[in-house]
C-alpha cells in the first residue's frame, strides 16, 4: 500500500530574486525618454548648432562631440555604470541652473551668438542632470570625461577661438623664419608677411590649422586621460599640441615655399597645397605621441627616484 503524503507547494521567496536586468531597463528606457524629451524642447537651438557646424570652419569639430562621447561611455561602461542608482536631489541640483539658463537666453536681450552659447549650455547641463538623476552621483563622477565632450559641444564665441589660432600663427611665421634663415634662401618679413624671389607670401590666419589643432587637442585629451594620472601630465601634453601645430604648419609653409620658387609655382595651387595638410597632421600626431612617451617616461622615472 502506497503511503499518501500531502503534496506541499513550497512559496517561492520572490524577495530574492529581483529582476535587476529589468530594473536597469527600465531604468535606461526613462533615460532615454527624457533625452528625446530635452531634444524635443530644444529643437530650434540644436538645429542652429548643426547648421553652424556644417557651414563654418570653426565649429566644424562640433558634430564630432556627442559621437565621441557616446563611444567613451560605452568603452568605460563597466567603471561609469558600476554603482547606479537614482538621485533626485543631484539631478535636481543640475536641472534646475540648466532650465534657469535656458530662461535666461530666452528672456534676456542679447546677441544671437551669446544666446545660442546660453541654450547649448542649458542643454548639456540637463543632460548631466538627467544623468545624476537615473544613474547617480558616482556615475556622474565617474563619467565625467566623457561628459568633458558633450560640453565641448558648446559654441564658444568667436573671440575665444581665434586667441589659439592668433598663437599658432605667430609660431607658424616663427617657424618659417627659422627654416629661411637655416637654409639660406634670401627673404625679407614685415610681419606675417615674406617676400622671396618671385613670391609673395602671407602666414594668415586660415594657415594656423583649425582642423589639425582640433584633432590633436582630442587626441592629446585622449592620450591623456588614458595613459596618465597626473594632471601635470595631462596638462603639458595639451599644451605641447600648440608649439607641434606651429612647427609643422610652419615647415609646411616653408617647403611650399621653395618648391614655389626654385619648381614651379603650381605648388602654392596645386593638391599639396589644398590636400596636403593630413601629411602633415599625421606628423604633428607622431610628434605628440613622442611627447607623450616622453612625459610617461619622466614620470616612471620620478617614480621610481621617490621610491628609492
Amino acid at each position: 500500500m502506497l503511503n499518501e503524503q500531502p503534496l506541499e507547494i513550497q512559496p517561492q521567496d520572490y524577495t530574492k530574486h529581483i529582476d535587476i536586468a529589468g530594473l536597469l531597463a527600465t531604468r535606461n528606457i526613462l533615460f532615454v525618454l527624457f533625452i528625446v524629451a530635452s531634444v524635443i524642447i530644444y529643437w530650434t537651438p540644436l538645429k542652429s548648432l548643426a547648421g553652424l557646424s556644417l557651414h563654418s570652419e570653426e565649429y566644424s569639430y562640433i558634430g564630432m562631440m556627442p559621437p565621441l562621447a557616446l563611444f567613451l561611455f560605452y568603452v568605460e561602461r563597466r567603471k561609469i555604470f558600476a554603482n547606479v542608482r537614482y538621485s533626485l536631489v543631484s539631478g535636481a541640483l543640475l536641472l534646475l541652473p540648466g532650465f534657469i539658463l535656458d530662461v535666461v537666453a530666452n528672456l534676456t536681450p542679447i546677441g544671437h551668438e551669446a544666446q545660442l552659447f546660453l541654450q547649448i549650455l542649458s542643454l548639456v547641463t540637463v543632460w548631466a542632470g538627467g544623468l545624476a538623476l537615473f544613474y547617480g552621483t558616482q556615475t556622474l563622477q565617474c563619467g565625467s570625461f566623457p561628459l568633458l565632450f558633450i560640453f565641448l559641444m558648446l559654441p564658444l564665441p568667436q573671440s575665444v577661438i581665434e586667441k589659439p589660432l592668433d598663437v599658432i600663427q605667430h609660431g607658424s611665421a616663427e617657424v618659417v623664419n627659422i627654416f629661411l634663415d637655416l637654409s639660406g634662401v634670401p627673404f625679407f618679413r614685415d610681419g606675417f608677411n615674406f617676400s622671396l624671389t618671385g613670391l609673395e607670401m602671407v602666414v594668415a590666419p586660415q594657415c594656423a590649422g583649425i582642423h589639425s589643432t582640433l584633432a590633436l587637442l582630442i587626441a592629446s585629451l585622449l592620450i591623456g586621460h588614458f595613459y596618465f594620472k597626473s594632471a601635470g601630465a595631462r596638462a603639458l601634453l595639451i599644451l605641447a599640441v600648440f608649439p607641434i601645430v606651429s612647427l609643422t604648419n610652419g615647415f609646411r609653409i616653408f617647403g611650399l615655399s621653395i618648391l614655389s620658387v626654385y619648381v614651379s609655382m603650381d605648388f602654392f595651387k596645386g593638391d599639396l597645397h589644398r590636400n596636403g595638410g593630413i601629411m602633415f597632421f599625421l606628423l604633428g600626431l607622431v610628434l605628440l605621441a613622442y611627447v607623450a612617451r616622453l612625459l610617461r617616461d619622466r614620470g616612471r622615472s620620478g617614480q621610481t627616484k621617490s621610491k628609492a
